[in-house]
């Protein structure tokens, strides 16, 4: 169980105790087993983030308030931030694109675009999504060899809460999906699986600011691909 560091260092200057890791500090007592202790165990709380993920290990007494009633404090024991590294993976996946790209159209031994022949296997994610799960896991994993950890919540929220009084601006797809109505761009199709398009493509040029993109279906985002939008709709002018 956690303790005050000021009770870590009694237990260590009595050599009841001895240190069993550094960063983070943990020491392992010496002179009783798990079964003669009364551990009754921590709870570790995620609040994940697309920038930064917390956790916070707290535990729970039962004390007597003011009134004479018996309530449940909750008390924070560590607390710590994981940063995530996502705009730097998505930022060397472009690159890596535009290298590809690259030694398609300079002159040399032509490559044929190899995007057709790759499937994605189930429950795929993109590579910084994936790296964002894996080290929450890693790092709950982790706590949960320092602690006894019994309990694990995580906060599950699909938007940020405003602050003084000014509403946080809406995830992109779902500006999106409400400026077409949930609708593909192009066919107009509804009901469907929609990806976020970019009118003007990034190869020929095109940033990935709101006013260049739409939402599509799929087939029309795959019949389009790095044509111009004047090219694909020439028939529908």
């Amino acid at each position: 169980m956690p303790c005050h560091p000021a009770r870590a260092r009694q237990l260590l200057a009595r050599g009841r105790a001895a240190i069993a890791r550094r960063i983070p500090f943990v020491i392992r007592l010496k002179d009783r087993t798990h079964g003669e202790s009364d551990v009754v165990g921590v709870q570790l709380r995620v609040d994940p983030g697309s920038r930064g993920t917390g956790f916070a290990l707290t535990d729970e007494k039962r004390e007597v308030g003011a009134d004479g009633a018996r309530v449940t404090v909750r008390r924070g024991l560590f607390s710590m931030e994981l940063r995530h590294r996502g705009d730097q993976i998505r930022s060397r996946m472009r690159q890596r694109s535009g290298y590809r790209r690259r030694r398609r159209s300079a002159n040399r031994r032509y490559r044929a675009p190899r995007s057709l022949n790759r499937m994605r296997p189930a429950g795929w994610l993109p590579p910084s999504v994936r790296h964002r799960v894996d080290t929450t896991f890693a790092l709950a994993a982790r706590l949960s060899r320092y602690a006894p950890i019994t309990e694990i919540n995580v906060e599950r929220v699909a938007f940020d809460m405003h602050q003084e009084g000014n509403p946080a601006p809406a995830p992109i797809r779902t500006r999106l999906r409400d400026a077409w109505h949930n609708t593909c761009a192009y066919c107009g199709v509804a009901g469907v699986r929609l990806n976020v398009e970019h009118v003007k493509p990034r190869s020929r040029g095109g940033s990935s600011r709101i006013s260049n993109l739409v939402v599509s279906c799929v087939p029309c985002n795959q019949a389009k691909g790095s044509r111009s939008v004047q090219t694909f709709l020439a028939h529908q002018p």
